[in-house]
C-alpha cells in the first residue's frame, strides 16, 4: 500500500534526457525503498522497488522482491505460457536480460546483495508499454 509510503519525505529529482524525450519526475522514497516515476504532468508511470529494503511486491500471489533472479523467471516463463500459449510476445527480456511480462506491466530487475544478485521489480503502467526502457528514466533501470 501507498499510502504508508505518502507520509514518508520525499525528494523529487526533474530528469531530463538529452534525447529529447519528455522530462520525468523521481520521488525518491529512501525509508520505504521505493523510487516512483511521474509524467511531467504528474501521473504515475512507474515505480521501482529496492531488493534489499522496499517492500514486498506480489503478483498473482508470488512474492517478487529480493528473491533469486531464475526463480522469479522460471515463475514468469510458467505464467506465460499457461496463460498466453499463443502469444509469443507475452515474456519479453530487456537488453540488460531481464525478464518482462507484458500483461502485469513488469520488469523483473535485479540489484546486488553482497555477491548476489537478488530481484527487483520495476512496474509501469499501460503508457509506458511502448518502450518501458526508455520512457521510464534511467534511475529505473540501474543495477546496483
Amino acid at each position: 500500500m501507498l499510502a504508508d509510503v505518502t507520509a514518508e519525505a520525499q525528494q523529487c529529482i526533474t530528469t531530463h534526457p538529452r534525447d529529447g524525450r519528455q522530462a520525468r519526475e523521481v520521488g525518491q522514497y529512501r525509508t520505504s525503498g521505493l523510487l516512483l516515476f511521474y509524467s511531467r504532468d504528474e501521473r504515475l508511470e512507474g515505480l521501482a522497488v529496492d531488493g534489499l529494503r522496499g517492500p514486498q511486491v506480489h503478483a498473482e500471489g508470488v512474492p517478487l522482491t529480493g528473491r533469486v533472479p531464475s526463480e522469479v523467471e522460471r515463475w514468469m516463463t510458467a505464467r506465460a505460457a499457461e496463460r498466453f500459449p499463443q502469444d509469443g510476445f507475452e515474456l519479453g527480456y530487456l537488453g540488460t536480460g531481464v525478464p518482462c511480462s507484458w500483461s502485469l506491466g513488469l520488469v523483473v530487475s535485479v540489484q546486488r546483495m553482497a555477491d548476489h544478485l537478488v530481484t527487483r521489480p520495476v512496474i509501469f503502467t499501460e503508457c509506458v508499454l511502448d518502450d518501458p526502457r526508455h520512457i521510464l528514466p534511467r534511475q529505473a533501470w540501474i543495477i546496483y
